[in-house]
C-alpha cells in the first residue's frame, strides 16, 4: 500500500512539472513575440484580447493542477482520517476471496454477546445473574454505544461447559487461586468508557453442546469448517462484528483472546483485514487498532489439517503451516498493512511456548509485536496450572490498575497503555519479576525488565 502511495504521489509530481513547463512556454512565447504598435484601434483590440488568451491558459492549468492536488490529498489523506477510504487497493500478501457476502447465524449460541449494566460475577451456571444479551444490528446502548470504543475478549479451551465458564470476564476462576480477588472485569472496564462484549463459541448450554471442548476441533472450527455450516468461526465473527458494530463506527476496537482464543482472536482480526481489502466491507475501523494475547495456546496439539485445506472464504492454504505458523504470519499481516498494535503475554510451558517454539517464525514476528514473559509469576506458581489462567487475569487486572515501569524507570508494556505507546514498543522483550499478583497486593512492587535478546528464551 505504503508503495502503491509513493507511485501516486510520484506521478501527482509528473503531473505538475508539466504543468510548469506548460506554463513556462506559453510565459515565453508570449515574452519572444516582437512587440508592434498597433495600426489601428480594432488591431490594438485584437492584441489586447490575445494577451487575456494566454493569461487565461496560466490561470486555468493552474487551476486544474490545483484541483487535482486537492483530489489526490482528499482521498489518500483527508477522508482517511475520518474512516473513508475511497480507493482499498488489496496487498499482494492479503489473500484473495472465493466468496462474496458476510455470514453469521443468530439461531445459535455461537456468536458476540454485550455485557449490560447489572452483569454480576458470576460463581457458577447462574443464568439470572448474566446481565448479557447477544449482540443486533438494534442492540440497545445500554450495551454497544457505537460512540464508545469497544473491547471484546475471546475465550479459549472450556472443557466443562458450564455458563459461568462461557460468559467468563470476571475472573471467576481467579478467586480458586487468589479467594479474596474479585473484580468485575466487565463492569471496571464499561465504567472507564467502553463497550465490553465476549465472542462465545461453546454453544448452547440449554441444548448441551460445547464446540470448546476439543482442542483439535478448535482449530479446525476457527479456519476452515465450524459444525458443518460451510463456514469457519473467524468468519462467522468477523461478519457478525462488522454487521453489529456497522459502517458507520469510527472508535478503536479491542480484541484480547486467552489460551485457544488468542488464535481464535488473530483470526477474526485477520478476517476482517482480509474482507476489508477485498471490499467486503469499506469501514477500516472494523479491523481492530490493538490485539492483545493472553497466553496464547500455539502448540502443535490441533495442527493436523489434510493438506489443501484453505481459510475459509480465501485462496489461502493453512492445512500445510502449524498453527502458531499461522497465527505469527496473520500477525505480522496485521501490523504491517493496519499497523494494529499487538501485545503479546506468555505464561504456561506448553502454551505460551507454542509462540516461541520456532527461532525463525519467532523473529519473523517480534519486530511487529511486544512480548512479556510472565517469569515472576511462573516462579511464585510453577509453569504448569494456575500460571495459564494467572496470565490472563494479570493482562485484565493491568487494564484497570494502571501502566507500569522498566527497571529504568521508562513506561512498560501492559493492557493499559495506549495503542501508540505500544506500537512505539514493538520489537521489545520484557519480563515480568513479581512473585504473586501486584493488583491484589497493593503493598507489592511490579516492574518489568527489559530483554535484551531472544536468548532469554529456550528455542527448540
Amino acid at each position: 500500500m505504503k508503495k502503491d502511495f509513493e507511485e501516486i504521489e510520484e506521478l501527482d509530481d509528473e503531473i505538475l512539472d508539466e504543468d510548469e513547463v506548460i506554463d513556462d512556454e506559453v510565459i515565453d512565447d508570449a515574452e519572444e513575440e516582437p512587440k508592434k504598435a498597433p495600426k489601428d484601434k480594432k488591431q490594438a483590440k485584437a492584441q489586447k484580447s490575445g494577451k487575456k488568451s494566454h493569461k487565461g491558459a496560466i490561470i486555468g492549468s493552474s487551476v486544474v493542477a490545483g484541483v487535482l492536488v486537492l483530489v489526490i490529498l482528499a482521498i489518500f489523506v483527508i477522508l482517511p482520517i475520518f474512516g473513508i477510504d475511497v480507493i482499498i487497493i488489496r496487498p499482494s500478501d492479503v489473500p484473495e476471496m472465493d466468496v462474496n457476502e458476510l455470514y453469521y447465524d443468530t439461531e445459535t449460541g455461537v456468536g458476540l454477546y454485550f455485557y449490560g449494566p447489572n452483569h454480576t460475577i458470576l460463581n457458577g451456571d447462574d443464568k439470572e445473574k448474566a446481565d448479557m444479551v447477544r449482540a443486533s444490528k438494534d442492540i440497545s446502548a445500554d450495551y454497544f454505544d457505537p460512540n464508545k470504543p469497544t473491547i471484546l475478549w475471546v475465550h479459549g479451551w472450556e472443557p466443562t461447559g458450564s455458563f459461568g465458564d462461557r460468559y467468563l470476564c470476571a475472573g471467576a476462576d481467579t478467586r480458586k487461586v487468589l479467594p479474596d480477588y474479585d473484580v468485575n472485569y466487565a463492569q471496571e472496564l464499561r465504567k472507564k468508557g467502553y463497550n465490553v462484549g465476549t465472542l462465545q463459541y461453546q454453544g448452547d448450554l440449554d441444548k448441551q453442546t460445547n464446540y470448546a471442548q476439543s482442542l483439535p476441533a478448535i482449530y479446525k472450527y476457527c479456519v476452515a469448517d465450524f459444525n458443518n455450516t460451510g463456514y469457519s468461526l473467524s468468519f462467522m465473527f468477523a461478519s457478525e462484528i462488522a454487521t453489529v458494530l456497522g459502517k458507520n463506527y469510527k472508535k478503536d476496537l479491542t480484541i484480547a483472546g486467552h489460551s485457544c482464543g488468542g488464535f481464535m482472536a488473530t483470526a477474526t482480526s485477520y478476517m476482517l483485514e482480509v474482507f476489508y481489502y477485498n471490499k467486503l466491507i469499506k469501514n477500516r475501523h472494523l479491523i481492530p487498532s490493538r490485539l492483545i494475547l493472553e497466553d496464547p495456546y500455539l502448540v502443535a496439539l490441533g495442527d493436523a489439517l489434510p493438506a489443501g485445506t484453505y481459510l475459509m472464504g480465501t485462496y489461502e492454504e493453512v492445512g500445510s503451516r502449524t498453527k502458531a505458523q499461522v497465527t505469527i504470519d496473520m500477525l505480522v499481516s496485521l501490523e504491517s498493512h493496519r499497523k494494529v498494535a499487538i501485545d503479546v503475554y506468555l505464561g504456561m510451558a506448553g502454551a505460551g511456548n507454542g509462540f516461541i517454539l520456532d527461532k525463525d517464525y519467532f523473529a519473523k514476528v517480534q519486530k511487529h509485536v511486544v512480548t512479556i514473559d510472565m517469569t515472576g509469576m511462573k516462579e511464585w506458581q510453577g509453569a504448569v496450572g494456575n500460571i495459564h489462567v494467572l496470565t490472563r487475569d494479570w493482562v485484565w487486572a493491568s487494564m484497570i490498575g494502571g501502566k507500569l515501569v522498566d527497571e529504568n524507570g521508562k513506561l512498560a508494556p501492559t493492557a493499559a497503555c495506549t495503542n501508540k505507546e505500544i506500537r512505539k514498543m514493538r520489537g521489545g522483550l520484557y519480563s515480568q519479576t513479581l512473585k504473586g499478583f501486584y493488583w491484589a497486593d497493593t503493598t507489592k512492587t511490579e516492574v518489568l525488565k527489559t530483554v535484551p535478546d531472544t536468548s532469554y528464551f529456550k528455542f527448540k
